[in-house]
């Protein structure tokens, strides 16, 4: 089924070529219809339209602007069918020139002659359809994936994962296609516009636009995988074949330039996009995206909207935030919800970086994967995360806009803070929970006889251990197996006392 979007800024025209055919007989459907060319747009991105015949002199955007537009915007551009009238031949040259379809004079227009155009147009969708396409692309975003895909990515530019096999395994769960000869990251930056009379709401829709474009753009040419990092920042992945990695700069480079050209035709932004070194493998992409930001830290917001990293080696011991020496014990402290060891390590971590004022990259690697274990650590991590930098307008996303050592200690100074204060509150909530658990408990049994063996059993801890002193356990269903059961006659041996454990807290309701 053909789906067709009809444009005319006159209702009368929009009835009229909707009236003229049964769109069904002839394997067709009008998807919508729109009164200017911007409108069309926006229904180009969400109707995805096979076809669109439009009235070339329209108010806010003519139809040749429209069928420019979509065509640098999107992947799959539809096809165009203009409506002219006899004084507009001049622009009939420049619409061929364009590829459209047909062009079809208003005053002349018969259903023989719409539903010539419309066989045209299916003939030219089936032979695209049935062409080899130029070069492999990424899977299609599967709905509701994006978040996994961005946190994918966000952990392999961050060096979060500790090895091949637990990136394969992600990959592999994601469809994520890394068969490719080498990879490049770009990292664009958008202008800041928080200064422009602009509410937050359009601001974040024009970002998220500006994103969503440089998208559809970029894979018409090059397999990629973007990936927003914050409100004026996004990645790109690019995947380089055998052919393109020899000449990736050139390749890259030829469309990042379509990249930047779009977005400031359609949104007058101005982007910036840094190339980072070439690598071989998608283990190494975290270099990838260090040397990218390097790149824009060294060359500044100079002319060039597009340049890349011109260093030379791989990435070292010194050059990348190593994670890997604080994540176990990071890992635990939040698993234990051990707010003084969070404390201490985090603070380990601030004075590391303070030592080091010139690595300002290596400071703000160390803070966005400091946030990230955080959100992914917590079962509530985003809220509490959220809470600590309510008051910032973009939220824990600030972090991005840190550009001082000072600013970025100060930023994780301020989440170890309120983690810590976090993790203490829910501490002391859990024990307030279990002294009246426990209560409870014995003023249910009162008729029975109680020892502390019996009550520290049900409860799962050491008859030894004072409350205050308890840890809430990591995992709910195992409470209570890990200590070895008694009673006052003497020891059981450890299945016996787990059972008598298991037992004794369903009959407490726990």
């Amino acid at each position: 089924m053909t789906g067709v979007l009809l444009v005319d800024d006159e209702p009368l025209v929009l009835v009229g070529i909707q009236s003229m055919l049964k769109w069904e007989d002839y394997d067709a459907q009008v998807v919508g219809t729109a009164r200017n060319g911007a409108q069309a747009l926006e229904l180009i991105r969400s109707l995805r339209p096979d076809l669109v015949i439009a009235d070339i002199k329209m108010p806010v955007m003519d139809g040749l602007k429209l069928m420019e537009t979509a065509q640098d915007t999107f992947q799959d551009p539809p096809l165009f069918i203009l409506l002219t009238s006899f004084e507009e031949f001049a622009f009939v040259k420049e619409a061929i020139s364009r590829q459209a379809v047909d062009y079809l004079i208003k005053l002349e227009l018969t259903q023989q002659a719409l539903l010539g155009a419309l066989r045209k147009a299916q003939e030219r969708l089936a032979a695209r359809r049935h062409a080899e396409p130029p070069h492999r692309r990424p899977p299609t975003e599967r709905f509701g994936m994006q978040p996994f895909y961005d946190r994918f990515f966000i952990r392999l530019f961050n060096n979060l994962f500790e090895s091949e096999e637990q990136l394969r395994a992600q990959q592999q769960e994601l469809g994520v296609d890394f068969s490719f000869d080498a990879y490049a990251v770009c990292y664009c930056e958008l202008p800041d516009l928080t200064a422009q009379s602009m509410s937050q709401e359009r601001l974040m829709n024009l970002y998220s636009s500006t994103t969503r474009m440089a998208w559809e753009t970029a894979t018409r040419f090059m397999a990629c995988y973007i990936t927003p990092l914050d409100p004026r920042h996004f990645n790109i992945t690019f995947c380089l074949s055998e052919q393109e990695a020899p000449i990736y700069q050139k390749a890259v480079g030829a469309v990042l330039d379509k990249v930047v050209e779009v977005a400031y035709n359609y949104f007058s932004v101005r982007l910036l996009c840094r190339v980072g070194a070439k690598v071989a493998r998608p283990m190494e992409l975290g270099w990838s995206y260090y040397t990218a930001r390097l790149s824009l830290s060294e060359q500044g917001t100079g002319e060039d909207a597009v340049a890349f990293y011109q260093g030379e080696g791989s990435a070292d011991a010194d050059s990348v935030f190593d994670m890997a020496l604080y994540r176990e014990p990071l890992t635990r402290a939040f698993e234990d919800q051990d707010a003084g060891a969070l404390e201490q390590i985090m603070d380990q971590i601030i004075d590391s970086v303070r030592a080091h004022p010139a690595r300002r990259l290596q400071a703000m690697d160390a803070a966005c994967n400091l946030l990230f274990l955080c959100l992914s650590q917590f079962a509530n991590g985003e809220e509490i995360v959220s809470q600590i930098f309510e008051t910032e307008p973009e939220g824990y996303r600030c972090v991005y806009r840190q550009r001082t050592i000072p600013e970025i200690t100060d930023w994780i100074a301020r989440l170890r803070t309120g983690l810590v204060q976090a993790l203490r509150s829910q501490r002391q909530g859990y024990k307030d929970q279990l002294i009246r658990q426990i209560k409870s408990y014995i003023q249910a049994n009162l008729g029975q006889r109680l020892t502390l063996n019996n009550v520290a059993a049900v409860f799962g801890f050491s008859p030894q251990l004072s409350v205050p002193a308890l840890r809430p356990p990591l995992r709910p269903d195992l409470c209570g197996v890990r200590q070895r059961g008694e009673d006052p006659g003497g020891k059981r041996d450890d299945a016996g006392g787990k059972r008598e454990v298991l037992r004794n807290r369903r009959a407490a309701g726990l």
